[in-house]
């Protein structure tokens, strides 16, 4: 299985992992032989990458976040649940681009934007079987090492986004021993921290007046007449402040631990956002999302180690780093020395031990198929090696 870029993908590989439209009905299922039209197709849904098998590295299998059969119902259901709040609330507050702050909330206020809030059943949406099948199919810490990121669209981006800081957040509180419960709590108010999005004009949702109103939007929404705990609402509010104070929208600080036994004092961050806040960034950061530059992992992983302490809980983080691959199972890499300098592979393996250093097969030489895959152990060896494209 590898990583490539849609406008590097041809005619005849094979898909490694499905792909969908962003309303979450399947667009090519795993296994399926690309097309020239197939390739076309997810070129317009605005793909910008993909996995496929590659052969000689048939065995390697990076995981989701979430196993497929509960990804696929929870994105179409939380698809068609933005969109409810898009033409159900958002009509009825009738937000302008021109609003200030202060006017997004007196009109998230009104009588009857209550009513619209009260009429879509945010209990209802947010919990059955198919958040059942969600939460319990999030990887478990044993399998955090081999999971891979998911390629989607500008268009899926809310939805996966949700999808993917809802797991993370909920494998960092597991790591951090809380409660089943707890967990629960804060996959939903994951699952809904940028509900505030779906309120604005779609013309600011990617711009920093978007990016400022959204956490209150979101709070406001939530806060009553949905049935939700307060403490979802709290996620939304809060998941852009930073440990050091210096966030918005109300530059709360960071609690000295993300133990369950503490709780959140006046002026503090809840727990929940401080872990949403650093499943968030890394997100946002290789996702591409607003601005379409999206970084490696490994890219991602160094700025947010330089934010320990300051915009994120160094808790979190750490329970996050452990968790997390810098080099992701099908990343595409270049042996930089030893007798195999020059040719390249894909990371094969990764395991908690090692984050660092994985496991590679080197599968090509200028180019050309090796007769046989190479496996080389870099946790055993001093052999370097970098991301392919990388100086």
């Amino acid at each position: 299985m590898r990583r490539v870029k849609v406008d590097e993908a041809v005619a005849g590989q094979r898909v490694a992992r499905a792909l969908y439209y962003p309303n979450g009905a399947a667009m090519l299922a795993a296994g399926a032989a690309l097309t020239p039209a197939a390739i076309q197709r997810l070129a317009q849904a605005g793909y910008r990458d993909l996995y496929v098998l590659e052969e000689g590295a048939e065995g390697v299998d990076g995981r989701d976040l979430i196993i497929e059969a509960a990804r696929a119902p929870m994105a179409r259901k939380l698809a068609a649940f933005f969109k409810s709040v898009r033409d159900t609330i958002g009509r009825a507050a009738g937000i302008e681009a021109a609003d200030e702050p202060n006017t997004v909330s007196e009109k998230l206020a009104n009588p009857d934007v209550r009513k619209a809030v009260k009429s879509l059943r945010f209990v209802e949406a947010m919990s059955g079987p198919d958040l059942d099948a969600f939460f319990d199919g999030i990887a478990l810490e044993k399998d955090a090492p081999m999971v891979t990121g998911m390629p989607r669209t500008d268009a899926s981006h809310h939805v996966d986004h949700a999808l993917n800081v809802a797991a993370r957040s909920v494998m960092v509180a597991r790591r951090l021993g809380w409660a089943p419960r707890e967990c629960r709590e804060l996959c939903v108010g994951a699952l809904l921290h940028d509900v505030g999005y779906h309120v604005l004009p779609e013309e600011i949702v990617k711009t920093a007046p978007g990016q400022q109103m959204h956490p209150a939007a979101g709070y406001h929404i939530l806060r009553s007449d949905t049935g939700l705990s307060l403490l979802c609402a709290h996620c939304a509010y809060q998941h852009h402040e930073r440990f050091d104070g210096r966030g918005i929208p109300r530059r709360l600080v960071g609690m000295q631990t993300l133990s369950a036994r503490d709780s959140t004092g006046p002026g503090s961050m809840h727990r929940y956002a401080s872990v949403i806040a650093v499943s968030d960034v890394f997100d946002l950061l290789t996702s591409g999302f607003p601005d379409g530059w999206a970084m490696r992992d490994d890219e991602a992983l160094q700025l947010m180690r330089n934010e320990s302490g300051k915009a994120l809980h160094p808790d979190g983080l750490k329970a996050f780093l452990a968790l997390t691959p810098p080099y992701p199972v099908g990343l595409e890499v270049e042996v930089l020395d030893s007798e195999w300098a020059g040719c390249t592979g894909i990371v094969a393996s990764v395991t908690a031990g090692s984050m660092d250093r994985p496991a590679i097969k080197v599968l090509r030489s200028g180019g050309a198929p090796l007769p046989k895959a190479v496996d080389i152990d870099l946790a055993k060896t001093e052999t370097s090696f970098r991301p392919r494209g990388t100086k």
